[in-house]
């Protein structure tokens, strides 16, 4: 194989998605004050809804007539028992986030309603870029870090690394820090192309060190070996098949998403993986059609997958802080299709060790006209950055 394909192999495989520059190093055995330092603050992790995700439709007012003749009937629903109630006015969940509101009872999960960017964009793309990035607007960026990143910069343990539960890098994790991304740990790490690849890329690595893709893709080997053997010491370091990861919680997870990369963060924890701060997407959020059944879709994969990670950290004795987060809510009345279009303000949800038990944060605006943003949508009075800053506290007083 000459030098060409082996770039060309090297792109094929994939290697590019999981390495960002930085990775130097990943240690197996950690030292006991690191694992400590985990268990007692826990990582940060971030689920990001992806679309657009209608708060108003997950915590809904349904006593506020402005609400009833703005809605479709079909996108309405009974009361659910135990609303939220915020600046007097009552937020019943919706009937697929009964194990929200569990998990609030007992002290695991705080709502925030009215939360979102300040900037009045309705792109998915420049919405998406603001939260990823960190930042308030993109007209003068700092820099071109992710969010992530930069909450991670001076703070990361030196042995551990970004982590997304899923198949890409968010932007969020663009920056000089160790990185990856692996969507689902349950049979370990496969590999892209299977062992014979990966030993034809393993031997050039070692062999043509000349090349400038040797060194990334030697580190990239390396590290995947490391954790693949993390997570089941008693393998050789060959990429078979290891055990699949069996949740100590109840409640099982499902072969969705974001179950499946909520569970690979649970995986990684348990085997004393020293991570810190991880990030999984949830699609399918954009519902300008169709809303009630995809709601319930999108909303139950959500309600099922945080009730199974708390469950299963819970057994782990693992602390934790994880914020669900979306770009932007839908507009205040829903359109013909029986859907809703891009919007502004949203819901944000903090969910972990210690956060506070049966608190809803922010401050609701109102849904008359003169309240809404723009007269047609709820506005937002948190900024998403202040509900990450929040948490991290919160975390930080486990």
């Amino acid at each position: 194989m000459n030098r060409r394909d082996f770039i060309n192999t090297s792109t094929q495989l994939g290697v590019s998605s999981v390495l960002l520059s930085g990775i130097s190093r990943y240690a197996v055995a950690q030292k006991s004050d690191q694992i400590q330092s985990i268990k007692q603050n826990g990582p940060l992790i971030i689920v990001f809804l992806r679309g657009g995700a209608d708060g108003l439709g997950i915590l809904s007012p349904l006593e506020d007539p402005n609400f009833i003749a703005a809605r479709s009937p079909q996108l309405l629903f009974t009361p659910t028992e135990n609303p939220v109630l915020l600046d007097g006015t009552k937020l019943f969940w919706h009937p697929q986030a009964s194990s929200l509101s569990e998990l609030m009872l007992s002290g695991r999960l705080v709502p925030w309603p009215a939360t979102g960017i300040i900037n009045g964009t309705r792109s998915h793309f420049e919405a998406q870029e603001i939260i990823e990035r960190g930042v308030s607007e993109l007209q003068h960026l700092p820099d071109s870090v992710g969010m992530m990143t930069r909450i991670a910069s001076g703070k990361m343990n030196p042995d551990s690394f970004l982590f997304s539960g899923g198949t890409n890098l968010p932007r969020a994790m663009q920056g000089n820090l160790p990185a990856i991304a692996i969507r689902d740990l349950q049979n370990g790490i496969q590999f892209p192309g299977g062992l014979t690849n990966l030993a034809i890329l393993s031997q050039l690595a070692s062999v043509d060190k000349s090349h400038p893709a040797s060194a990334p893709i030697q580190k990239t080997l390396n590290l995947l070996f490391n954790i693949q053997k993390s997570l089941d010491p008693s393998i050789n370091v060959d990429f078979k098949k290891i055990k699949p990861y069996e949740s100590q919680g109840k409640t099982p997870y499902a072969n969705n998403n974001p179950s499946v990369g909520l569970r690979s963060i649970a995986r990684l924890l348990n085997a004393n993986v020293p991570l810190q701060y991880a990030w999984v997407d949830h699609g399918g959020w954009d519902m300008h059609e169709g809303q009630p059944v995809r709601m319930n879709n999108v909303l139950g994969q959500l309600s099922q997958a945080l009730k199974a990670f708390d469950e299963d950290l819970q057994a782990q004795q693992q602390n934790y802080t994880l914020v669900v987060l979306t770009e932007f809510g839908r507009r205040f009345r829903s359109n013909g299709s029986y859907g809703t279009d891009h919007g502004h303000g949203s819901l944000a949800l903090v969910m972990g060790s210690n956060v506070p038990k049966n608190k809803v944060m922010g401050r609701w605006p109102g849904l008359t006209e003169k309240d809404l943003d723009r007269g047609v949508d709820l506005d937002v009075t948190t900024s998403y950055q202040d509900v990450i800053n929040q948490a991290m506290r919160w975390g930080l007083a486990a």
